[in-house]
């Protein structure tokens, strides 16, 4: 017979706990229930009540957070590209293009991992949010990580094989043709809008769950 918790005699203390860490997806009543007991104005003194709910909200609001570690880890790969540039002795023409391309991609396989094996990337440590499982908020693994990260790291290895096949036909015909242009078009609208879309969905859910939140089935909390 399955033991359900007397969530009634639990203390403001036990049942913040118990909301922070019961599986959402096996026990949804349980979870129900906590939160249920948590919002009754009988129980508690409004002023406590209230600080939960400020707690809460202010948990998920990462939008800011987010921006400024996504310029913190942008910073991070463009010192990388300026001591490419220094090392190898690459000049701003067309090499250079198709070296910032190819660290777009190693930047989608940085983030895969960082957030696979930490749930952070370097600017997320900085500014102290972190990728956790939207139904658990616990740790998130490495398929997960993927799943969240696969359409922006499918669109750098596109982009990345679109520029070498723009400087493969500059190099061999010396223009470009009609067909390419029209693909080189297409996935910039495609990329444009995914960002759009990424920007959009972020406002307007309590989570500030972004669609790749959605796909990988994570959410960004304060820490």
């Amino acid at each position: 017979m399955d033991y359900a918790p007397d969530f009634s005699t639990y203390s403001y203390k036990e049942l913040l706990e118990a909301e922070r860490y019961i599986n959402r997806e096996e026990y949804p009543e349980r979870y129900d229930r906590v939160v249920e007991l948590l919002k009754d104005p009988g129980r508690w003194p409004k002023e406590q009540a209230e600080d939960v709910i400020g707690i809460e909200g202010n948990k998920y609001a990462t939008f800011w957070p987010r921006f400024w570690a996504a310029v913190i880890d942008g910073l991070l790969f463009g010192l990388i590209l300026i001591v490419e540039r220094l090392i190898f002795d690459i000049q701003l023409n067309y090499d250079d293009k198709l070296v910032q391309a190819l660290n777009g991609v190693l930047f989608g396989v940085y983030s895969l991992l960082m957030h696979g094996y930490f749930g952070q990337t370097v600017g997320k440590m900085i500014m102290e949010v972190k990728v956790v499982d939207h139904l658990s908020e616990t740790d998130i693994d490495l398929w997960q990580a993927f799943r969240r990260e696969s359409v922006n790291l499918a669109l750098s290895i596109l982009g990345a094989l679109l520029v070498a096949a723009y400087l493969m036909v500059m190099a061999s015909v010396g223009k470009v043709s009609l067909g390419l242009s029209f693909v080189v078009i297409g996935f910039t609208f495609i990329s444009l809008s995914w960002d759009l879309s990424e920007f959009v969905t972020m406002l307007f859910n309590d989570k500030r769950r972004a669609v790749h939140d959605f796909i990988g089935k994570t959410v960004v909390v304060r820490i």
